[in-house]
């Protein structure tokens, strides 16, 4: 179907900026402009903490499923982003789901390049598990997700776990994951949608610090681990017109050859990050509620 028509008038009225080091302030400072206008649901209330060293925000809905967490890990090319720019996103999915959510606060690239930012995002999720009564959860019942380099970064400590034999999430949740940083895929290369490009994608892996040797690291390209077997059961959503949806759909085919149990599906006439956008946008209201229900389905209910 065609690209929602308010998410295209709204595209076509912010044109992305050439990515340089020299406009990471101003694209920082853009995002959270943009996130503090972002409306809030009621009914969801937070606190602020730290998961070891790792600032994390707790969102607890009024709904709040017993016996439950969601780790969630923001996106934003590893470079930009924090719990505030990306609140109300974590509050519309904590109240669309039921999930008390929590928000890792990881350090940013470049002034911390891999894996710092995924150490991070490792130790968060660690903690819960070892503080899940502190939380109100059992450590079974712990699951893990992301969007966009978030999910990068979900499915990455998802893969370190299993090389640790440590537990696995209940599942993991990857909401237009990059998944391979060779960057080789048709749709990546065409750059049909300047949602990301070749040079934007190059852009945000030089600030994360990846070099040559780091691209084939699955801490980094998570599609290129030896095995994927016996890893937390996987929902993938993609979107119709993102340049990384071939990541994400290659990664669930991986995934699920790999005997793990596996939900893809694409949400038409949505681009890239569509997660980050007014949730007062009919289509990303909707998008939101496809979440929740997905989630909550992974819930048992």
């Amino acid at each position: 179907m065609p690209l929602d028509p308010d998410l295209a008038a709204l595209l076509d009225a912010t044109p992305p900026v050439p990515l340089t080091p020299e406009v990471i302030p101003q694209v920082r400072a853009w995002m959270r402009a943009l996130g503090d206008t972002f409306p809030r649901p009621d009914g969801v209330a937070t606190q602020d903490f730290h998961a070891g060293d790792v600032p994390v925000r707790l969102y607890r809905p009024d709904n709040a499923l017993s016996n439950r967490l969601l780790v969630f890990i923001h996106g934003g090319g590893w470079f930009q982003g924090d719990l505030d720019t990306h609140d109300a996103m974590c509050a519309w999915i904590s109240k669309k789901s039921g999930y008390p959510l929590l928000a890792v606060g990881y350090r940013l690239a470049p002034e911390h390049r891999f894996p710092a930012g995924l150490d991070d995002c490792d130790t968060a999720f660690s903690w819960a598990v070892s503080h899940a009564r502190e939380l109100g959860c059992d450590p079974a019942s712990i699951a893990l997700g992301g969007e966009s380099a978030g999910a990068n970064l979900a499915a990455a400590v998802v893969l370190r776990r299993a090389a640790r034999n440590e537990s696995q999430p209940l599942f993991q949740c990857l909401i237009y994951p990059p998944t391979d940083m060779r960057l080789t895929s048709p749709l990546i290369r065409e750059a049909k949608w300047p949602d990301i490009t070749l040079e934007s994608a190059q852009f945000m892996c030089a600030q994360y610090g990846l070099g040559t040797a780091d691209i084939a690291n699955p801490d980094v390209s998570p599609v290129l681990a030896e095995s994927h077997r016996s890893l937390a059961p996987a929902i993938v959503l993609t979107a119709e017109y993102d340049s990384l949806r071939d990541d994400g759909e290659a990664y669930a085919l991986k995934l699920a050859a790999a005997g793990v149990e596996t939900l893809v599906q694409r949400l038409s006439g949505l681009p890239h990050g569509f997660l980050f956008f007014n949730h007062d946008i009919p289509a990303i209201s909707n998008a939101f509620s496809v979440v929740g229900k997905i989630l909550r389905r992974y819930a048992g209910l």
